[in-house]
């Protein structure tokens, strides 16, 4: 990691603060979409949701359905347990993810395994051409996520690729998905392409970010302004400072949002609520 002027990084546009918010049995931490922001690059919703005490067997997300979208549950804490209304089925602990491509439709549902919950949800919307796919599922265990110590700071590599290191995730759009932890007084910085869009979520700790010109903490999301340069973080407290970070190429719009679909015009969300209701998309 080379270290560069601070007028070469990118600048922080915005940070963002999470929002409280119902999922199935527990509240989660929202960061996106926001109310002035709702895509960074393709990806356009971001849950953190505990750590808290679990039931398994009670708890967690019951079937429900998904079109337009990828999911991404990566796990800080605990193991999570998903199946699908196309066959696909499993289990995953702290470290590992479930990536699931919904396509044109499916139902799923997600349930913790151990008495302690803790991860990050986040969606992708399709490109326009991918929108009508088949589902398809990946199981990303831990030790099939790729780690680079760089600088000090530790990162894996979950998607897209860090200092020559690509991550497991199979994509289907140029994206990135890093989880940085930053030591005390430790910085990070990262190239990303000029036509990458980037975000950092904070995860715990606090840092600064940009040129300095930005500070954000634990539930906050900071959002790097557009254009060539790289993205930057520096550990600004007495612990670690743990981030997930995340962009790419600019989400095909227009998004319509509705529920769990995400299409690109109001006909595909009706399609896709037809579908749903008709049993079209299958069940658990």
């Amino acid at each position: 990691m080379t270290s560069v002027a601070l007028d070469t990084a990118r600048a922080v546009g915005r940070v963002v603060d999470s929002q409280v918010a119902p999922v199935g049995s527990f509240t989660v931490r929202r960061a996106l979409p926001a109310r002035d922001r709702h895509a960074v690059g393709p990806w356009v919703f971001l849950d953190h949701f505990g750590p808290f005490a679990s039931k398994p067997g009670v708890d967690g997300v019951g079937a429900h359905p998904h079109a337009g979208i990828e999911t991404v549950t990566y796990l800080l804490e605990g193991r999570n347990e998903h199946r699908d209304s196309a066959g696909h089925h499993g289990i995953v602990g702290a470290g590992g993810a479930q990536w699931m491509t919904a396509g044109r439709g499916v139902v799923h549902s997600e349930h913790p395994l151990d008495t302690v919950q803790h991860g990050i949800q986040l969606w992708t919307t399709l490109p326009r051409a991918l929108k009508q796919m088949d589902p398809r599922y990946q199981r990303i265990d831990a030790g099939a996520i790729p780690g680079v110590n760089s600088g000090g700071v530790s990162v894996r590599v979950i998607g897209g690729e860090f200092e020559g290191t690509r991550g497991p995730a199979d994509t289907l759009m140029p994206l990135l998905l890093w989880h940085a932890t930053l030591p005390p007084d430790a910085r990070f910085e990262a190239p990303v392409p000029a036509t990458f869009e980037a975000a950092g979520y904070v995860i715990a700790g606090e840092g600064f970010f940009g040129r300095e010109d930005a500070k954000a903490s634990s539930g906050q999301l900071v959002i790097w302004e557009e254009g060539a340069g790289s993205i930057v973080a520096r550990n600004a407290g007495s612990k670690p400072l743990d981030l997930l970070l995340l962009g790419g190429a600019p989400a095909e719009g227009p998004l319509v949002f509705h529920g769990p679909f995400v299409m690109n015009s109001v006909e595909q969300v009706r399609a896709a609520e037809v579908a749903y209701r008709t049993g079209k998309m299958g069940s658990l």
